[in-house]
């Protein structure tokens, strides 16, 4: 792990993460298919910058969140997809629950920042919780990251929510910060430090 704020890079992170009923690992170009299946939907994309998402757009994000591996400098990123480990809730082992991505905001690597999508089909089981919570772990505890945050547009109450059981606090309220979609939008700011992290903190709540 990297000393925080020397802007070491760490080394590569020990991928697959494995959790209670997900296995996280790096995107490959063939998830196009298993991606599409959630960023098609409106309800999904509509707090994002694009979307709803077609066969095209999901092929050339598979390909580039595929070269995503390893945090080695300010802006890079690890970005990882969580997959069923086992059958549950109806679905089979393998389907995908979401992805999530982890970047260094600044050059010192310790200052991190962390976005999540997750399949609304298998909400209310907690996948979300555990996915983002084993993405906290390699923050702090592979990239010696001192504090991680996560910027939510303010009507996406699922991501708000989820940021508050993983024990984030809400720091601002930024008004109308973000063009999304033809209109200005609020962004509320979630932070979390190292010293606040615990593998078990939090509780799975009913919506993700």
């Amino acid at each position: 792990m990297t000393a925080a704020g020397t802007g070491r890079p760490a080394p590569p992170p020990p991928v697959p993460l494995r959790t209670d009923r997900l296995t996280l690992r790096h995107v490959r170009p063939e998830d196009a298919e298993a991606l599409l299946w959630y960023y098609r939907r409106e309800d999904v994309t509509r707090h994002l910058l694009d979307g709803p998402w077609d066969a095209e757009r999901a092929a050339e994000q598979a390909r580039h969140r595929s070269g995503r591996k390893h945090i080695t400098q300010s802006g890079f990123a690890t970005v990882l997809v969580a997959e069923l480990t086992e059958r549950g809730n109806g679905a089979e082992p393998g389907r995908l629950v979401g992805d999530i991505s982890l970047w260094a905001v600044d050059e010192t690597l310790s200052h991190g920042e962390v976005s999540w999508v997750a399949d609304p089909e298998l909400g209310g089981h907690g996948y979300a919780t555990e996915m983002a919570r084993a993405v906290l772990g390699l923050g702090f505890e592979h990239y010696g990251m001192h504090r991680i945050q996560a910027q939510v547009e303010s009507t996406n109450r699922a991501s708000a929510r989820l940021c508050e059981r993983l024990g984030m606090t809400r720091e601002a309220h930024l008004r109308r910060n973000w063009w999304i979609k033809g209109a200005w939008t609020d962004t509320l700011v979630y932070g979390m430090l190292a010293e606040e992290f615990t593998t078990g903190g939090g509780t799975a709540g009913s919506d993700c």
